[in-house]
């Protein structure tokens, strides 16, 4: 009963940061986009190495690889085309990931292996940014999983150190799998084999980290001569690196500061840390000292390799350092449990964690019946479209037309409301009047731009006078 309690405490957290999160309509515009060409993808209308997103936007798209855009699009081979696909992808891939945890613990933890999951999950959920990027199906999720894995693979090869090629390629093909999501950036666990070196030397000798890289590297140049060789996939990446790296590297694609990451991160982890420490202090009524393993060291390592590299691009957003909190999360896990463990099996006999638990169920509830019918982004969108019920055709072609600067960016330019456009109606906003069945404008434009009404239909929430 204990047990399901905690387990029970966990899923109320997991739903109150995150699930609660989707169930206002609007999503981030960068998951409008995916979401949109994932289903592009899906209907034949794009392919592998040559997505796109609307004929005035991102065509082609060589913002990011291509393998995260075809995961998200195979709900759609399997379901209809539905917003709840949206909502479910990063919750979905949440419990995937919760999975993959638990199997590296598994092997790297001997004894308190249920605490010291529930632990790191809970640490996990802690960091601010892990339930906003699970709600906006960014592609640091799908990279998060494979980088994981790749992990995972390698703790597994360590509990025997045989089978090398077959791990090796594993190794390398998980890597590979996660560059293809998010590019260079996710492919730190590289680094793995040298840390457990540094920090397991008598277990993992030199010899054998030298055999388990020189395997890597032959398997690397194999997959990259695979994608130099084949046409479609040369131009695509090579438009990526110079469109998408390159231009992160040096500023020209925006962002002025450097060492955000690094200074968010120090705040968050510093703050679930203190936190955690002195909980367990004031049970102990004294200050604990801590004991942390060889494991410790390694996750903070490798989440430290997944996160210090992105200082070298101004261009930074928080949810760019997703993929290393995992890891700072089980450090913290294996670091506390036994002195949580402790404090819990107190707030076990004042009965605290059970009327936590029905506190949150009642606060959800409340929260979740709030958030009905809400909108979280793009409101104006919601009531000029969604609200009043316009309806357009499926792959319609909608005619724009401004004549000013501002209102040219508030059609044109504006990411938002073509991918809302794309992803709600599966239609796209053009400057040319081939094909065009609707006429949008501003109000501001409306005047010197009135619309043909014997071309273009009315889309409007009702017949205009």
């Amino acid at each position: 009963m204990k047990e399901f309690n905690l387990f029970l405490l966990l899923f109320l957290i997991f739903f109150l940061t995150t699930i609660i999160r989707v169930i206002p309509d609007g999503f981030h515009p960068d998951s409008l986009v995916y979401m949109s060409m994932a289903s592009n993808l899906a209907n034949g209308t794009s392919s592998f190495w040559n997505l796109n997103f609307t004929e005035m936007l991102f065509h082609p798209f060589y913002e990011h690889p291509p393998l995260g855009i075809l995961i998200m699009s195979l709900p759609f081979h399997i379901f209809t085309d539905t917003i709840i696909i949206d909502k479910l992808f990063g919750i979905s891939f949440a419990i995937l990931i919760a999975f993959i945890i638990s199997l590296i613990i598994g092997l790297v933890v001997k004894e308190s292996q249920k605490s010291t999951l529930l632990l790191s999950l809970f640490y996990f959920l802690a960091f601010p940014i892990v339930g906003n990027t699970f709600e906006n199906n960014l592609l640091e999720i799908p990279a998060t999983f494979f980088i994981l894995l790749s992990v995972y693979i390698f703790l597994k090869y360590i509990q025997t150190l045989q089978k090398t090629t077959f791990y090796s390629f594993a190794f390398t093909l998980t890597l590979l799998a996660a560059f293809l999501v998010k590019g260079p950036v996710m492919i730190f666990t590289l680094a793995l084999p040298f840390f457990y070196f540094l920090l397991f030397s008598k277990k993992y000798s030199f010899k054998a980290m030298l055999q388990f890289y020189a395997f890597v590297l032959l398997f690397t140049l194999l997959f990259a001569s695979m994608l130099y060789s084949y046409h479609p996939s040369n131009i695509y990446l090579s438009n990526y690196f110079e469109n998408q790296i390159l231009n992160s590297i040096n500023g020209s694609r925006g962002g002025n500061e450097h060492f955000k990451l690094t200074k968010q991160l120090i705040i968050d982890f510093a703050s679930i840390f203190l936190i955690s420490y002195i909980l367990i202090s004031i049970r102990a009524k004294k200050f604990i000292k801590l004991k942390p393993t060889n494991y410790f060291w390694l996750f903070i390592l490798i989440g430290l390799s997944g996160s210090l590299p992105l200082e070298i691009s101004p261009r930074q957003h928080d949810y760019y350092i997703f993929p290393s909190l995992a890891f700072f999360a089980i450090a913290l896990g294996t670091l506390f449990t036994q002195e949580i463990t402790i404090l819990m099996k107190k707030l076990y006999n004042l009965k605290v964690v059970h009327l936590l638990n029905i506190t949150l169920i009642i606060t959800i509830g409340v929260i979740s019946f709030q958030k009905l019918n809400t909108n979280s982004r793009y409101q104006n969108f919601y009531a000029d479209f969604i609200s009043a019920k316009v309806k357009i055709e499926q792959n319609s072609k909608i005619k724009t037309c401004s004549d000013n600067p501002i209102d040219y960016d508030k059609l044109k330019q504006n990411i938002g409301l073509s991918a809302n456009l794309k992803r709600y109606y599966n239609a796209e906003l053009t400057d040319k009047d081939t094909d065009a069945t609707y006429y949008l404008t501003t109000i501001n434009s409306l005047n010197s731009c009135e619309p043909d009404k014997e071309k273009y239909l009315y889309i409007g929430a009702k017949e205009p006078k």
